[in-house]
């Protein structure tokens, strides 16, 4: 069930990500954010709700790797810089070593969807989905993002 949009325009997501008050704390967050917030982890509702701010620079596709998660959802949003993301569902991929630290890992696939992540915008991915961040959009950019892990018993 990802779901990928800009953060400036409500109208395309909002019925669906107001249905649970933890998708307004997170998306009223993200109108926060500037390219020049610290790198970092922030709380935003205690311990279990927490965002990291990050910075890297885009690689080959090779080199990055899809992964998913069974206990959080991530939203993923860029503040500065453009990348791909590439998007399958989890089950057409098979694990690339053991599950841990709520992360699997998986062996990369020839049949994926890849996301055009830009300023502004913002995926969110489910359990049920494998993602693989960091990749290339055209050349090596570096990136400033925000990854929001949520707790699947969050959203109800």
């Amino acid at each position: 069930i990802m779901l990928h949009a800009t953060l400036n325009c409500p109208e395309t997501w909002s019925p669906f990500l107001r249905s649970s008050p933890v998708w307004g704390v997170c998306l009223d967050w993200l109108r926060t954010l500037t390219p020049e917030t610290p790198l970092g982890t922030y709380e935003l509702e205690g311990p279990t709700l927490h965002a990291s701010v990050q910075e890297y620079t885009t690689q080959d596709r090779q080199s990055c790797r899809f992964e998913s998660h069974r206990e959080h959802i991530d939203i993923q949003y860029t503040i500065a810089g453009i990348e791909t993301i590439d998007w399958i569902p989890r089950e057409a991929l098979s694990p690339d070593g053991p599950f841990g630290n709520d992360v699997q890992f998986w062996h990369p696939a020839d049949d994926y969807t890849p996301i055009t992540q830009a300023a502004g915008r913002f995926s969110i991915f489910f359990p049920s989905d494998a993602h693989r961040p960091k990749v290339i959009h055209g050349q090596p950019t570096l990136i400033r993002k925000v990854v929001i892990k949520i707790p699947i018993h969050r959203v109800g």
